[in-house]
C-alpha cells in the first residue's frame, strides 16, 4: 500500500509538472469520444464501429509514444526532446495492442477472471516496447515476466479498480442525461484525468520494478546508490 501511494503522489506531481501530458491527453480523449458518440468499441454491428476501432488503433500509440517518453525523461531528469520521439515502435505497440486486447476480450468471453488476468499481466507491453526498444510479442513477454510476482499484480489490480471505478460511476451517474449538452465536456474531462493518471502511473512502476531488478542482479550499484 506504500508503494502505491508514493508511486501515485509521484503521478500526480509529474503530471502537475508536465501539463503537455495532459494537453496531449484532453485530445486524445475528445476524438476517442466524439467517434464512439456513433458507435463504441463494441458495437461491432454498427458501420461506424470501423472508425472507431480505426482511430483508436491509429491515436492509442501515438498518444502512449509521446506520454510515455515524456514521462520516462522526466523520471530520469533528462531534457524532454520532442523531435526525437520512437516513432519506429508505432508499428510494434499496434500489434501489441491487437494481440493484449484479444486476449482480455477472449478470456472475458469465457469468463471475466482470465481476461482480468491477461489485461494485469499485459499491462507494461507499451513500456517495454517504446522504452527498451523491443517487438510486440517480446513487450509482452517482459511485461509476464514483471509481473509473475503476487505482490505486484496485487498492487495494480487494487489500483486499477479503484481507478475504473471512479469513470464507471461517473459513467453512470451521467446516463439519465445522455441527452445533454453538458454531459459531453464532463466526460471528456473524467477520460482525460483518467488515462494522463493511469498511463503515467504505469510507467512509474515499470521504470520502479526496472530498477528494482536492475538492483538486485548488482547490489554494489544499490549500495552505492543508498
Amino acid at each position: 500500500m506504500k508503494t502505491i501511494a508514493r508511486q501515485s503522489k509521484q503521478a500526480v506531481w509529474l503530471l502537475l509538472r508536465t501539463p503537455s501530458i495532459g494537453l496531449a491527453s484532453l485530445v486524445y480523449s475528445i476524438i476517442i469520444h466524439l467517434s464512439s458518440l456513433r458507435a463504441d468499441l463494441l458495437d461491432v454491428a454498427d458501420p461506424w464501429w470501423v472508425v472507431t476501432i480505426g482511430l483508436v488503433l491509429l491515436l492509442s500509440p501515438l498518444y502512449h509514444l509521446f506520454v510515455i517518453e515524456i514521462t520516462a525523461s522526466v523520471l530520469s531528469k533528462q531534457p524532454v526532446s520532442w523531435h526525437a520521439l520512437p516513432l519506429d515502435s508505432f508499428a510494434a505497440l499496434v500489434v501489441g495492442e491487437l494481440i493484449v486486447n484479444a486476449g482480455v476480450i477472449l478470456g472475458s468471453v469465457v469468463f471475466l477472471l482470465p481476461g482480468i488476468y491477461v489485461g494485469l499481466r499485459g499491462i507494461y507491453y507499451k513500456q517495454s516496447i517504446i522504452l527498451h526498444k523491443t517487438r510486440a510479442l517480446l513487450g509482452i513477454q517482459e511485461s509476464f515476466l514483471m509481473t509473475r510476482t503476487p505482490r505486484v499484480m496485487l498492487q495494480m489490480l487494487l489500483l486499477l479498480a479503484v481507478a475504473y471505478c471512479i469513470p464507471l460511476a461517473v459513467d453512470f451517474l451521467l446516463t439519465p442525461g445522455t441527452q445533454s449538452v453538458w454531459v459531453h465536456p464532463v466526460a471528456i474531462l473524467v477520460s482525460t484525468v483518467f488515462v494522463a493518471w493511469v498511463n503515467v502511473y504505469v510507467t512509474i512502476s515499470f521504470q520502479s520494478l526496472v530498477d528494482r531488478e536492475e538492483d538486485a542482479e548488482c547490489p554494489q550499484r544499490s549500495g552505492y546508490d543508498t
